[in-house]
């Protein structure tokens, strides 16, 4: 009975032992190692083709060394009492895909604004000061900024180019000529490698002469011109 107990015992003491034992560390498993994680993203980051993984994409309508030649045609809001549409040409070069300088102009095309016809008609025989333009011409630079697919409805993708515009010119009207500078912003619609279609937005400033009480007085303008047209690479 004693030679079973000390067995017993025995046995108990080298389980024991086997279990405070630590565990062996695995190859490459040391305790403390660092691990550099942005080494293993790079790795997996770098896998595959490049054209899997890139986001940027060449244009597929290419403008830089090419002139463009515009059609446009717009509306100004310059006067509440005048109606005043416009349709023109531009002339430009691509110094590169983002850089352009055109030369631009218009004529236009004035008639009575519906608020003239309604203070008429509640004033019979008054008249109101106003000075109707009659074209306009000037110097253009373009500065694209954003080029871009979209989906149009789902059915075919576009090619846009947004750009930023500036420039001056001379702005004719009835009662004199006035310098303008103007900025804007516009967009073109690629239609393929030979054409798209433009829409521009300009707010021009200068001052003009408008008849007062049998003279003519002088007053500042801000003038709002939108155009729409067709652009024709070359």
């Amino acid at each position: 009975m004693k030679s079973i107990i000390l067995t017993i015992l025995f046995f108990l003491s080298i389980s024991q032992a086997w279990a405070e034992e630590p565990p062996k560390a695995q190859p490459g498993l040391e305790t403390g190692e660092q691990v550099d994680v942005s080494k293993i993203t790079d790795k997996y980051w770098a896998q595959g083709k490049d054209t899997e993984l890139g986001v940027v994409q060449n244009r597929k309508y290419t403008s830089s060394g090419r002139l463009e030649l515009g059609l446009l045609a717009g509306t100004t809001s310059t006067d509440p009492f005048l109606s005043v549409h416009q349709y023109g040409l531009s002339l430009g070069y691509h110094f590169n895909q983002y850089f352009s300088a055109h030369l631009i102009g218009w004529k236009d095309s004035v008639s009575p604004s519906d608020a003239y016809r309604a203070f008429q008609a509640q004033n019979p025989g008054y008249g109101v000061g106003t000075n109707a333009p009659k074209n306009f011409y000037g110097v253009q630079f373009n500065e694209n900024f954003l080029y871009g697919k979209a989906s149009l409805f789902g059915n075919t993708i576009i090619y846009v180019d947004l750009f930023l515009l500036g420039g001056f010119g001379i702005n004719n009207a009835t009662n004199g000529n006035s310098f303008a500078p103007f900025l804007g912003l516009g967009q073109n619609i690629h239609l393929n490698q030979y054409m798209a279609i433009h829409l521009d937005y300009r707010i021009m400033h200068f001052s003009e002469n408008v008849p007062y009480q049998g003279s003519l007085q002088q007053r500042s303008n801000n003038t709002d011109a939108v155009t729409l047209g067709l652009s024709l690479f070359y």
